[in-house]
């Protein structure tokens, strides 16, 4: 007999700094199945979905002189090969794209499922790609270079670093965090040209040396939650979709009061999908740090923070329904899950995890 918890097994793929792209299940108990290698390809830093075919999208985050994994961006088919969920899926390459940019390290699709956008961070570009009605990827059809003025960090801020490109709840607008520049770049997509353009209001500039890295909207559309690399904070910023402006609204720290130590970098920033909490993950200190949201402003109650238990949680991901946290920790090799508290938004350990190669990404089929 099929237990419950293989019939509510949910796929998830997970990339990173390893030879593909694998994939698993999570269980209604917050079990995950041993990881399986779907598709070979080098350095799959981060995936995105097609929003209406059933088609992931992979960067590879290497250099364009990289001999074995050049930059590039693949669009893989993904198919059910039977009813059961326990099943993973059968991917198969469409096609792929040369990208013209170093340490490609995100990817997004916009809601119309035309454009695909790319953050390039050695190089400090975006890229934007035209995506063919099978879900092909396109020639790009333009890159933009950013320049201005570097942040105070001499280490990591001496360029521009562009580091996540985020599509608008309108799908008017491109925003991407550059972690060099202490900024927020928005693009205004000219949809029947293929191309973007930067916006009216430019860019959103955040504290010198902060390194904005990646930002995740509210699920209202009116709040974007920026987590900046290198001052270990969460930056709340007010949306305006009609005119493509951030205001800030408040800055927190993702770390505790009592926290030691110089080696802390912060990776991901998700909002959980009911909105009311927020999550951060901490490398170095190795935890996620969760947050309340108040629902009338939505600045952030920080509610603690939870032990990843390994090493260098860049990525992490909330299931579908939003019972879970999966936390990779890229240095340990391992995927560990938590169980999200429906209350308050914390975090507790189901005890289960499994192992990968560098685990840098995770996305859900959710379909």
């Amino acid at each position: 007999m099929t237990s419950p918890s293989t019939l509510l097994a949910q796929t998830f793929f997970i990339g990173g700094y390893g030879p593909g792209v694998f994939g698993s299940t999570l269980s209604d108990d917050g079990k995950m199945t041993e990881p399986k290698l779907l598709a070979e390809q080098g350095l799959p830093a981060f995936f995105a979905f097609h929003p209406k075919l059933n088609v992931l999208y992979v960067v590879t985050e290497s250099s364009r002189k990289d001999p074995k994994n050049p930059s590039m961006v693949a669009a893989y088919n993904v198919e059910r090969t039977s009813d059961s969920p326990s099943v993973l899926p059968k991917l198969t390459r469409i096609n792929s794209q040369a990208i013209d940019g170093d340490a490609s390290c995100h990817v997004a699709v916009d809601a119309s499922g035309k454009f695909l956008a790319v953050a390039n961070y050695t190089s400090g570009s975006v890229c934007l790609f035209p995506v063919a009605e099978n879900g092909s990827v396109q020639p790009v059809a333009i890159k933009i270079d950013h320049s201005g003025a570097e942040g105070p960090n001499k280490s990591r801020q001496k360029e521009a670093h562009a580091h996540c490109v985020v599509w608008s709840p309108n799908n008017r607008f491109l925003l991407v965090a550059d972690l060099g520049l202490d900024k927020v770049f928005v693009y205004e997509l000219d949809a029947a040209k293929g191309v973007i353009v930067p916006a009216k209001n430019g860019s959103f500039s955040l504290a010198p040396g902060s390194g904005p890295r990646h930002l995740s909207f509210h699920p209202n559309g009116k709040w974007v939650y920026i987590i900046n690399e290198l001052n270990m904070t969460m930056t709340v910023a007010a949306w305006d979709g009609a005119q493509g402006k951030l205001t800030e609204l408040q800055t927190i720290s993702t770390l505790p009061a009592d926290a030691k130590g110089d080696n802390f970098s912060t990776a991901e920033v998700l909002v959980h999908p009911s909105g009311r909490f927020v999550y951060g993950s901490n490398r170095g200190h190795h935890t996620i740090a969760s947050f309340q949201v108040d629902q009338t402003t939505g600045k952030l109650t920080s509610t603690g923070h939870a032990s990843t238990q390994g090493k260098t949680p860049r990525n992490f991901r909330l299931s579908p329904n939003g019972a879970f946290l999966l936390a990779e920790n890229q240095d340990s090799n391992t995927v560990f899950s938590f169980r999200v508290d429906s209350k308050n938004g914390t975090l507790e350990p189901t005890g289960f995890s499994i192992n990968a190669p560098s685990p840098a990404c995770i996305k859900f089929l959710d379909r």
